[in-house]
């Protein structure tokens, strides 16, 4: 009895009931420490609990008032007093720029490891359970989550995909540009990181996934070592001893490998670009006749005439004006007939 496999649809929908069981139990945790405790307020010395949400509000902004009235630092691990508004007020600015850098790496890495983006509802819940609490947008002094990154275009590119979804792009800056562009040289694929990122992204036009491409496209144009190997063992390989034709290249690959040639991933735009581009010092591209084939590095036909012969000035002449007419060029075959 031959081994059954599972379809990507079956494996996908199995992830996605271990999540939702997992974030389910979470839930439930969180629950039963609720009914056990209500909301606890965490002011040093208090550790009142309350069952009513706005109870335990009210207890603790009075808790805010009296610590701001007294100037003292109402940051944890913090606590310090001052004797005059003006040095109170430059403490806790530092406390703002401080928070502000923490948000800021936050963002980033809750974004940047997602290739398309984020929703920006799904951004709020992937948020709070990477980094345990939701971002602070009042305590830096916007109104909402989108204010706060729409004036913050440094960190998050903002752009709006249809049926009022928002979708939310990572800007890395020098320190995080290495993972931007290791992300950037994924497999393309519309599932993404995030399930209904991934859904709605699969019923968006072609323009609008487009200009989602174009702002991540942070492709390197690099070809790792272990795919130069790759392509350096196969044509090496005795029956290519003449070359392999590029048109067999990606069939070959595949078929050696088990894999598809995925060169586009690395931000080369054809087949062409990527072998001649590419693979410089671990392959070469020659025109044998009119059919390009990959050859080791340095390779030479054995039957290339030493003296080649002279093309005649009015041929030349009549090529030149037939490539004139044709200024997107012509196929090995048409150019022939022509």
């Amino acid at each position: 009895m031959g081994t059954e496999y599972k379809s990507k649809k079956e494996l996908d929908d199995e992830d996605w009931d271990r999540y939702r069981k997992k974030q389910n139990d979470i839930f439930e945790r969180k629950k039963a420490k609720f009914e056990a405790e209500g909301f606890k307020c965490k002011t040093e010395g208090c550790g009142k609990s309350f069952m009513d949400y706005n109870e335990w509000q009210i207890h603790v902004t009075k808790h805010q008032d009296d610590l701001k009235a007294a100037m003292i630092c109402n940051q944890p691990k913090c606590g310090q007093k001052f004797a005059n508004r003006r040095a109170y007020n430059e403490h806790c600015e530092s406390h703002k720029k401080e928070l502000k850098l923490r948000i800021v790496n936050s963002i980033r890495s809750v974004l940047l490891y997602n290739k398309h983006g984020l929703l920006l509802d799904a951004f709020e819940s992937e948020f709070r359970g990477m980094i345990g609490k939701p971002l602070p947008y009042k305590f830096l002094g916007y109104n909402s989550m989108y204010d706060l990154l729409v004036n913050w275009p440094e960190v998050v590119e903002v752009t709006h995909v249809g049926g009022g979804q928002i979708l939310l792009i990572g800007v890395p800056d020098r320190k995080t540009e290495h993972i931007a562009k290791m992300v950037g040289n994924q497999r393309d694929t519309r599932e993404g990181f995030n399930r209904r990122t991934g859904e709605v992204l699969s019923r968006v036009r072609g323009d609008i996934i487009h200009k989602i491409e174009k702002m991540t496209g942070r492709k390197t144009r690099i070809v790792p070592e272990f795919m130069k190997k790759q392509v350096e063992q196969l044509i090496g390989v005795e029956m290519f001893g003449t070359g392999l034709l590029l048109s067999e290249f990606p069939r070959v690959y595949n078929q050696e490998f088990a894999y598809p040639l995925d060169f586009q991933c690395y931000g080369f735009h054809n087949l062409e670009d990527f072998c001649f581009h590419g693979l410089q010092g671990s392959a070469e591209v020659d025109l044998d006749g009119f059919s390009w084939k990959l050859v080791p590095v340095g390779y030479k036909r054995s039957n290339i005439s030493s003296q080649p012969t002279e093309i005649p000035p009015d041929v030349k002449q009549n090529i030149k004006k037939l490539l004139s007419e044709n200024p997107f060029g012509l196929s090995g075959p048409s150019f022939l007939r022509r």
